[in-house]
């Protein structure tokens, strides 16, 4: 809204002692005949958009591998927790599987944290792609096996023939080109707050970036570039989140903030406010670039969903609107 007035606060902050900074993994890049291992931590999933999204990764060269476990049910999700759990450790071992992507997002996914095996997966590093639910496990794998990650499409529903030639192409890039990633520029990026900054990107789902505080996969976000998206959240809801940040000093020594396109995030009441009005008023002292918008997570069918690494230098331009990667995320 035109007429909507910022204020500025200052909340106290409570010092924090700084964590030894990680030293990430890369894993080794993915080649074509490679082989594809595929998990379902999350939710249960349409059989026949899993079919496409495997059909697909085999047309393109890849071989692709999954245990029958993955089409259990228990609740809404794909099988018991244990079994969840053992698909990961699994493939983590498994000499034969470079990748492991994932079948579908919902919820689930923190309840195979326990049954996770950290000394497997730490010894074998691998590209591990998921967003939405998966962000609990990018977290585990970040912080615990110190993997560089990645935040990107699951099989189901975003994988197939016809699937957006941009999002299929920055897939293929991110797990495959041992090089810089290079500059991302896309127009419908709005600029919140200008600015100029680099430092290492972590992030992934609002909700459960804001959950993992307190727990010992939350991860520093001191002169990071951090990147935020989330769906279906009421602004009340997206308010609480991003104080919940702000109180416990996430975002006292940011560098940058990276918004997503936060779909059908609406103000349920009386549709006054958009997000952007929330976002204005709660980070109107947070003196970063920020930008609004990048195509990254949750989006409508056939719009693109750029993967991004976790855990690597980037640097936001939110004057020219581009994210620049500088340093591979594979080897």
């Amino acid at each position: 809204m035109s007429d909507f007035k910022l204020h500025s606060f200052k909340i106290p902050q409570i010092p924090l002692k700084p964590p030894a900074p990680l030293r990430l993994k890369r894993p080794s890049r993915l080649r074509l005949g490679d082989t594809i291992g595929i998990v379902a931590p999350a939710w249960a999933f349409d059989r026949d958009n899993f079919k496409k999204g495997i059909k697909r990764l085999r047309d393109i060269g890849f071989k692709v591998k999954y245990d029958r476990s993955i089409f259990s049910k228990y609740w809404a999700m794909a099988g018991y927790d244990k079994e969840r759990a053992a698909q990961i450790n699994r493939m983590f071992s498994d000499k034969q599987i470079k990748a492991i992507l994932c079948a579908k997002g919902g919820y689930g996914s923190i309840r195979t944290i326990p049954y996770l095996k950290a000394d497997i997966i730490s010894k074998n590093p691998k590209i591990f792609v998921g967003y939405s639910d998966m962000t609990i496990l990018l977290y585990y794998l970040y912080t615990v096996a110190k993997m560089v990650v990645f935040h990107g499409p699951v099989v189901s529903d975003e994988i197939y023939k016809s699937m957006n030639p941009t999002t299929f192409d920055y897939f293929l890039r991110a797990l495959m080109q041992p090089e810089a990633f290079g500059e991302l520029k896309f127009n419908e990026i709005k600029i919140l707050r200008p600015g100029k900054a680099s430092g290492i990107l972590v992030g992934g789902n609002m909700a459960s970036v804001t959950n993992a505080i307190g727990t010992p996969y939350d991860i520093d976000m001191d002169n990071k570039i951090l990147f935020l998206e989330d769906i279906g959240e009421d602004l009340e809801i997206i308010d609480a989140y991003l104080m919940h940040l702000k109180l416990a000093g996430k975002l006292k020594k940011i560098k940058g903030i990276i918004f997503g396109r936060m779909v059908d995030c609406l103000d349920r009441p009386d549709g006054r406010y958009t997000i952007k009005d929330i976002l204005h008023d709660i980070l109107s002292d947070i003196r970063v670039p920020i930008i609004y918008g990048f195509p990254s997570g949750h989006r409508e069918r056939g719009s693109v969903n750029v993967t991004l690494p976790f855990g690597v230098s980037v640097t936001l331009n939110a004057d020219k609107k581009k994210l620049t990667i500088n340093e591979p995320a594979v080897k």
